[in-house]
């Protein structure tokens, strides 16, 4: 993880978020040698994630296993905008 001052993550946060989204980089920002905020890729779910996390442990009944394949539409992202008519 690589430490930037907030004052350089302030003046270059475009270029910061650029690199936490395209290359996984993660950042600690201190601000007066005091860590004040960890900038870091948002984790993506999934079910196949999710079933991968579960690998090694008891088996899911096949109930939820069935439930889980189908809840998947309703992960997906709503991209409206909620406050247009």
């Amino acid at each position: 993880m690589t430490t930037v001052s907030a004052r350089d993550a302030s003046r270059g946060f475009s270029a910061l978020l650029d690199h936490v989204e395209h290359d996984g980089e993660e950042y600690t920002v201190v601000r007066d040698g005091r860590v004040i905020a960890r900038i870091v890729p948002a984790a993506s779910r999934t079910i196949a994630g999710f079933l991968a996390r579960r690998a090694g442990r008891p088996p899911l009944d096949d109930d939820f296993a069935a439930d889980a394949v189908s809840a998947r539409e309703l992960l997906a992202v709503d991209a409206s905008d909620p406050w247009r008519d």
